[in-house]
């Protein structure tokens, strides 16, 4: 809430009673001991200033006249009986009248702490202003400025201050802090302004004479998060050519690989220093798995661990590794001293690792967890169900995980025990008002792997009662009367999800998918479509039903080349089920059977594989 503004001056400042009195008690002692120090002897005053037996020490009087003594003093009182506005005043009308003392800047800055406090950020950042303009070499003013700013979400004022506050860090600590910058902005949703900010207070600092690779590197990193590829990678080439073991600049070399041509080049160069950073190494071994580069990831987490062999983490990332290679006792070797070393402390944070690196585990489960989970989907591939639940057990030990309990939810549903699979999820704790609805979703989910799928509809339809505004149980709902063939229901429910929201993309794609599908109204298909890949560009699944869209409509070329395109992004069998149908009609039918082979590799039991092969009467 604001603090009121239109306060009097302090002469005509209402004051209450007890202020009042205890101004009026301080002025008759002040009075009092004056007048009484003035009829001694200069003898008598110098005894009667020091105690008996004390050695004799200078007094130290306030530098506060009477005038200011008494404005601080009732300023107190306002604020201590919650009267913010009063006493910001009071202080800052104080601050101004005393900024050529050394006392200025206390009061300023006590005018801002008593705005914050009151949570009023306009009046706070007019103080910090004020303060900032009356002491621009007072690096407390410009921190404060800049955060209060941050705050308030004013982006355009931010580099000024920003600037002043480097300026006046010592030269050692300036690359330290102009490294964090992006960090201290990253809450600000604009990502172009935030990485212009941090571009306009770095400025001097990345042109000669004062040229840090830490200026580039945070320019770099601000321009990462604004999705600036070209920006990054010019930032990251001058930082590595300024300071080329920094480990900033190596981290967005690694984040720009499969984006920008030459990225990797810069990873390894670094690399292949001796002074060459175990982070990036870390991070260049990460990147490579989600590349699905898998032997070369593990290559690399090899290496590192053959200097810090008791990095729990790095032991983690090499097992999943090692799962996705199939080499599982190779994994299961790797998990052992995760499950070996002493429990870590949750709380611990992330030292101030760099962005790229610290969000690489956002799940907030342990690392010992971490690994239990991992020993559990061991024994899955092992086809050891029992066992699975076991290790899920430990992991969750309570059965108060959602994420946990629906992995156990779904092994049981494989063991054929759906039931208890159903109350597995139904115990959980709902902590959160969106709780409840992620657990109707995931037993709806249990259920259609079950294959149960009039009971998944029962359960979503429930959900929509007692949630009737919630747009993804009423989506669920109609992907579910589609698989039951009620396709006027399914369009009914995804029309009612559209009216909630016109840019609901999963409603838009799955109702113009759903038309094309079954050849009708493929006009307002497409359209449906096309405004679903508006809202989320480059979706390989809605670019998918582009693509069906187009072969319905008898433009099987420009099918198969959108296809292609969306099976490019994701390896999904559904997709690669449509190319296969696709090349099929088009008569080049070798080429279906690879792309049939290559989907049914993927996932066997994937519906509309299944149901194209049937239909096209193949058999692989």
């Amino acid at each position: 809430m604001p603090l009121p503004t239109d306060r009097p001056s302090l002469s005509l400042l209402p004051i209450p009673r007890s202020a009042v009195m205890v101004a009026l008690a301080a002025s008759a002692l002040l009075a009092s001991n004056a007048q009484a120090q003035a009829g001694r002897k200069p003898s008598e005053r110098k005894a009667a200033e020091a105690p008996a037996g004390a050695a004799s020490k200078p007094v130290e009087n306030s530098a506060m006249d009477g005038a200011l003594f008494y404005q601080v003093l009732i300023a107190e009182i306002e604020s201590n009986g919650g009267n913010a506005g009063p006493a910001y005043q009071l202080y800052l009308e104080a601050a101004r009248r005393q900024h050529t003392t050394s006392q200025g800047s206390q009061l300023y800055q006590r005018a801002v702490e008593i705005a914050l406090r009151a949570r009023a950020g306009e009046q706070a950042l007019a103080a910090a202003k004020a303060w900032r303009q009356a002491y621009p070499q007072s690096r407390e003013a410009s921190d404060y400025t800049a955060q209060i700013l941050i705050a308030l979400g004013r982006t355009n004022e931010l580099a000024a201050p920003l600037r002043t506050l480097i300026q006046q860090t010592p030269a050692p600590q300036q690359p330290q802090v102009i490294a964090g910058l992006p960090r201290s902005l990253q809450r600000l949703p604009d990502k172009q302004a935030v990485a212009r900010v941090v571009d306009d207070a770095t400025q001097p600092w990345r042109q000669p004479p004062l040229e840090l690779a830490e200026a580039w590197g945070a320019s770099g990193e601000a321009w990462l998060g604004a999705r600036q590829p070209d920006k990054v990678m010019a930032a990251a080439q001058r930082a590595l050519t300024l300071k080329p073991q920094l480990p900033l600049a190596g981290l967005l070399a690694v984040d720009l690989m499969g984006l920008q041509t030459g990225a990797e080049d810069l990873v390894k160069a670094q690399l292949a220093r001796p002074d060459a950073e175990p982070l990036v190494r870390l991070a260049y071994g990460r990147k490579l798995a989600s590349l699905k580069r898998y032997e070369e990831a593990a290559s690399q987490l090899d290496t590192l661990l053959a200097t810090q062999p008791s990095q729990t983490g790095i032991w983690l990332t090499l097992a999943a590794v090692r799962m996705e290679l199939g080499q599982l006792d190779k994994a299961e070797q790797a998990l052992k001293p995760v499950l070996e070393a002493p429990p870590a402390d949750p709380t611990a944070q992330d030292g101030g690792m760099p962005r790229m690196v610290s969000e690489a585990n956002s799940s907030g489960l342990t690392e010992q967890q971490q690994a239990q989970i991992l020993m559990a989907q061991i024994a899955e591939q092992r086809k050891q169900l029992p066992a699975a639940l076991d290790w899920l057990g430990r992991a969750d030990p309570d059965h108060q995980l959602m994420a946990i309990q629906n992995h156990r939810a779904r092994i049981l549903v494989r063991l054929g025990r759906v039931d208890e699979a159903r109350a597995t999820l139904r115990k959980l704790p709902e902590t959160e008002p969106r709780d409840a609805a992620v657990k109707i979703q995931a037993e709806a989910q249990l259920l259609r792997e079950a294959k149960r799928h009039k009971d998944a509809y029962e359960v979503l339809a429930e959900g929509v009662r007692r949630f009737p505004e919630d747009g993804d149980l009423l989506y669920d709902q109609a992907m579910m009367a589609d698989r039951l063939g009620r396709h006027e229901e399914m369009e009914r429910l995804l029309r009612k999800a559209l009216t909630q929201n016109a840019d609901n993309a999963n409603a838009l794609n799955a109702l113009g998918y759903s038309l094309a599908d079954r050849g009708v109204r493929l006009d307002e298909a497409r359209s449906l479509i096309d405004r679903a890949l508006t809202l989320r560009p480059g979706d390989p699944y809605i670019t998918d039903s582009l693509g069906w869209v187009m072969f319905r409509a008898g433009q099987a070329d420009d099918a198969l080349r959108t296809l292609k395109e969306a099976y490019a992004k994701r390896a999904d069998p559904e997709i690669g089920a449509h190319i296969g149908e696709v090349l099929w009609q088009m008569g080049r039918k070798e080429e279906a059977l690879q792309y049939f082979r290559e989907s049914r590799q993927g996932d066997p039991e994937n519906e509309t594989l299944v149901e194209t092969l049937k239909r096209l009467k193949i058999r692989l």
